[in-house]
């Protein structure tokens, strides 16, 4: 009881003397309480907590200082005791030092000689000490190891292997690659659309001209009531969004309605996309142009 004592009087202005910068950022952040509900940003609040969590960290800091300078004031400068007989009395090693000469299980300097090798260089001996045991410890887990990741993986086959987890992670990426194309495809309008290239996409396109498109425009496009969608001549525009835009919106007062209603906005940038394909497949009884000439880009110039 008495050195517990006396190691909280060595402790207790230690911590105080730690404790006092803590202070002034205690007062900043009981003045940011209630300033947080009178307008005060959160940044500011976030630069508060900073500086409490700085104190903290200095603090451990501060603390693991001290104990590492107390270890290496008793390592360097040992201090003896004297019995009642006169003798001094090697002092206790601290409970650090008895540790470490556990964990290596190393000879002491004074015994050194029970080790010492006949090998020897420019006056330097060498020691045949024991390897450590945290050194052995450690060959003895890596051994383990081995045993356990062999029946995991090569025996019972309870891991995956690189190359599975690599095609398990791109069908989980496809699959949410999906999820995200299913509900980011309404977000497509006559600002943003791009052309698809996709074939399985302008298939189905085909299909849903037949059915929506050729009356008026014919199978193949070749134009009927409506203009002749093969050739390079547009009344509208011919880019992908101006086909877009008419899809969608429609022509009322040339008779095509809009088709906003009744297609999603992914269906009808395939579609746009598959009438773009039309042009220059040159259909039998093409209707005559209309409209003015559009240039295709390269990259969207299939005829």
């Amino acid at each position: 009881m008495k050195r517990f004592i006396n190691h909280r009087k060595r402790i207790l202005p230690w911590l105080i003397g730690a404790l006092l910068p803590f202070l002034p950022v205690i007062a900043t952040a009981q003045e940011a309480a209630p300033a947080s509900n009178m307008g005060m940003s959160n940044i500011e609040q976030y630069i508060v907590w900073g500086l409490m969590g700085l104190e903290v960290v200095l603090l451990i800091v501060v603390v693991i200082l001290l104990v590492v300078i107390k270890m290496m004031s008793n390592v360097l400068f040992p201090t003896s005791k004297v019995s009642p007989s006169g003798e001094l009395v090697e002092p206790d090693k601290p409970w650090y030092q008895k540790f470490l000469t556990q964990v290596n299980d190393a000879v002491p300097i004074e015994r050194e000689a029970e080790v010492m090798t006949t090998h020897e260089y420019d006056g330097i001996y060498e020691l045949d000490n024991n390897l450590p045991p945290w050194w052995k410890a450690m060959f003895y887990v890596t051994i383990v190891f081995a045993v356990v990741y062999l029946l995991y993986f090569h025996v019972f086959s309870l891991g995956s292997f690189q190359e599975e987890e690599y095609e398990q992670e791109m069908a989980q990426a496809k699959l949410e690659v999906d999820a995200y194309l299913a509900t980011a495809g309404n977000s497509v309008d006559e600002t943003n659309v791009t052309f698809i290239s996709d074939a399985g996409r302008l298939d189905a396109a085909q299909k849903m001209f037949a059915q929506k498109c050729s009356a008026c425009h014919g199978m193949a496009g070749e134009g009927g009531v409506g203009p002749n969608l093969t050739d390079t001549y547009w009344i509208h525009g011919g880019d992908v969004k101006d086909i877009f835009r008419i899809i969608k919106n429609g022509v009322p007062e040339k008779g095509m309605i809009p088709w906003k209603s009744q297609l999603s906005p992914v269906e009808m940038q395939d579609l746009s996309s598959y009438i773009i394909t039309l042009e220059g497949t040159e259909p039998p009884n093409a209707k005559e142009p209309q409209g003015e000439p559009y240039e295709r880009d390269e990259e969207l110039a299939l005829n």
